[in-house]
């Protein structure tokens, strides 16, 4: 989509380009329309603009119904942990405009140990789990990064598995 997107955007300046050059050495435009060069320079930028503001719009859309749906999720074998999101564009730990606050376990520790029932799993930090979500919502909405952060984020989650070594924390 984003290099349909730029393929169309290449296209249509680069055409608009050859006609004003085209226009400025044999003072004939391609098209039969008799249009001023300023008039065509005008909305050849409106288009350019306007396919700006839809991707942003987009992106806007995507990071909205990921913010809406991702609030819980568990690290490794950690235990399950819940969180809310706060805007906020200068935190250490924000992605889009976005940061992760109010993190805690699903259920209190007293309520998942009880006489019949044993909770397997540890407690991770405040910053790692900001920093996984972090980059779990970098890594969904461009999908770019996506590719490159997988192995970080599956790395990540094998470091906070116990069952596989001994925790680091």
């Amino acid at each position: 989509m984003n290099d349909t997107i730029k393929g169309i955007i290449i296209g249509v300046v680069s055409s608009l380009i050859a006609s004003g050059i085209m226009y400025f050495i044999t003072k004939q435009l391609l098209w039969n329309l008799a249009l001023p060069i300023w008039l065509w320079l005008v909305v050849s930028l409106g288009i350019v603009f306007l396919i700006y503001i839809i991707h942003i719009a987009i992106r806007e859309y995507r990071i909205y119904n990921l913010i809406s749906e991702f609030n819980e999720g568990v690290f490794g074998d950690s235990f399950v942990y819940t969180w809310r999101f706060k805007r906020s564009k200068h935190g250490i730990y924000s992605a889009y405009g976005y940061e992760a606050t109010d993190i805690h376990t699903k259920k209190p520790l007293n309520e998942m140990n009880n006489d019949r029932v044993h909770t397997c799993g540890h407690e991770v930090p405040e910053e790692t789990i900001k920093m996984f979500i972090q980059l779990i919502i970098i890594a969904n909405i461009d999908k770019n990064m996506g590719k490159k952060l997988k192995p970080v984020l599956e790395h990540l989650h094998w470091v906070e598995n116990s069952q596989y070594h001994n925790l680091l924390h």
